[in-house]
């Protein structure tokens, strides 16, 4: 006959598995949101707009879409990680891409293109 101490391995078991399965949702659940990494989407946007500045883009439009970008990360992130980690990224970033030599014309189609991109994401 088995005593209860030796039971209750197995049972706290059970409870932590169906735990940590009903704790998993399926990225397409409502409500779920995808996982925002602000250095890594700070460098990508930096890298971005650095480029599309530095192939003649209006000043006006990257600063509409920084604007619209810091928003996201704010309303995502907060304003902490938004202030110490994205905007310190994007900002470094775009410092090194202009002051990089001109892209070449097929980069500057692309960076263009990139830039309309980010100005259409909601």
């Amino acid at each position: 006959m088995r005593s209860a101490a030796s039971c209750v391995p197995g049972l706290v078991l059970a409870i932590l598995v169906a735990g940590s399965a009903h704790a998993q949702m399926p990225a397409d659940a409502p409500g779920a949101r995808p996982l925002v990494i602000p250095q890594i989407e700070g460098e990508r946007q930096g890298k971005i707009l650095g480029r599309a500045l530095a192939c003649g883009a209006p000043r006006e439009r990257v600063d509409a879409v920084l604007k619209a970008g810091r928003e996201r990360m704010l309303a995502s992130v907060g304003r902490a990680l938004t202030e110490e980690r994205y905007m310190l990224s994007l900002d470094d970033a775009l410092r090194l891409e202009t002051s990089l030599p001109a892209p070449s014309p097929q980069a500057c189609e692309k960076a263009l293109a990139a830039l309309e991109r980010l100005e259409k994401a909601p």
